[in-house]
């Protein structure tokens, strides 16, 4: 079943993030072609199981176009016009990078119904 809770990030104010269709729509024409919301930066042997495991970081021009995307609704609701560059500028602590990146993990798993793990980040173009 899909999870409806609101996913709400403390910025400059408490907003909502809505992952829907045309949050996803927004993603895909504006995220460079190809490219996630991770990125892969190294790898690394894991201790259990001696295996190759990838090291992933976020990928922070991405990360900006997910939560501009996902913040759409909010900012309507409030008549601001939101642009990628506003979502940059609105991050003024490090801490609230981690944040998003958690709060829009979480979104994109309750919008592709994952019960566990995370969720597939939809491709650009």
């Amino acid at each position: 079943m899909i999870d409806k809770t609101p996913i709400y990030v403390d910025f400059d104010r408490r907003r909502e993030l809505s992952m829907n269709l045309n949050a996803e729509i927004l993603i895909r024409n504006t995220a460079e072609p190809g490219s996630a919301l991770w990125q892969t930066i190294g790898v690394e042997k894991d201790q259990n199981t001696g295996k190759d495991r990838r090291t992933l970081d976020v990928n922070l021009d991405n990360l900006k176009v997910y939560l501009w995307a996902m913040l759409q609704d909010d900012a309507k609701r409030r008549d601001e016009k939101l642009t990628v560059e506003d979502v940059g500028q609105m991050i003024t602590k490090r801490k609230w990078v981690t944040q998003a990146v958690v709060k829009i993990t979480k979104a994109l798993a309750a919008y592709y119904g994952d019960e566990q793990g995370e969720a597939e980040a939809p491709s650009g173009k």
